[in-house]
């Protein structure tokens, strides 16, 4: 299912509870919204749409890093004597050697880390969490963990609290529907779907 589809999923369980809850104008836009972004969460593990919103694009980065590295190959081997030399050859080759290896899902492993970085910061543990899944979404092959119930119990136990913080009636509702929308979405039980979840992940394989 495309990354608009689950949006859509997603904005619709958002609507839905404000619906229910009869709240504000403005309020129903946050909770559509979060619906909206939860419904495109466990596509995380591979380079979806909120992905590639989320994350700086890899391709200027590998351009920086490429003239960065070549120019610390440069300068150490013209002004560079003896083992200084042989250093800032070998770390500008190593440099230039990681920028062609960057990719999506480690741009993805970086911004998880500074949101981790932030979440420490600011002492929000939602944030904090928040951060460490989007690294482990980063780490895990698609359609595994985040499309699991250990994945949706994990985004559960953050949505409770940045529910807290923002204080909006149904958000945690909002965001539950809307991630678990997804995984109904690419489950085999929809037709034109060859693959589904392995809902019971790493209990074991099977996907519904």
């Amino acid at each position: 299912m495309k990354g608009s589809t689950h949006a859509m999923l997603g904005g619709a369980a958002g609507f839905g509870v404000a619906a229910y809850y009869g709240v504000e104008p403005l309020d129903s836009i946050a909770l559509i919204s979060a619906g909206m972004i939860a419904g495109l969460f466990p596509d995380l593990d591979t380079g979806g749409r909120l992905s590639n919103r989320i994350t700086l694009p890899s391709e200027p980065l590998k351009v920086v890093m490429s003239f960065v590295a070549l120019w610390l190959v440069y300068y150490s081997w013209i002004e560079g004597v003896g083992v200084d030399r042989a250093i800032g050859i070998g770390v500008g080759m190593l440099l230039f050697f990681f920028s062609r290896k960057l990719s999506e899902k480690m741009m993805l492993s970086v911004t998880g880390a500074g949101v981790i970085l932030l979440g420490a910061a600011m002492n929000v543990l939602w944030l904090l969490l928040l951060g460490a899944y989007v690294v482990l979404a980063s780490l895990v092959p698609h359609r595994s963990y985040t499309h699991s119930v250990l994945g949706l119990a994990f985004f559960s136990y953050i949505s409770y609290l940045f529910t807290v913080d923002v204080d909006i009636q149904g958000m945690f509702y909002a965001c539950i529907l809307g991630y678990s929308s997804h995984l109904v979405g690419d489950s085999r039980w929809i037709p034109g779907n060859r693959k589904g979840v392995k809902l019971l992940a790493p209990l074991t394989d099977y996907q519904f």
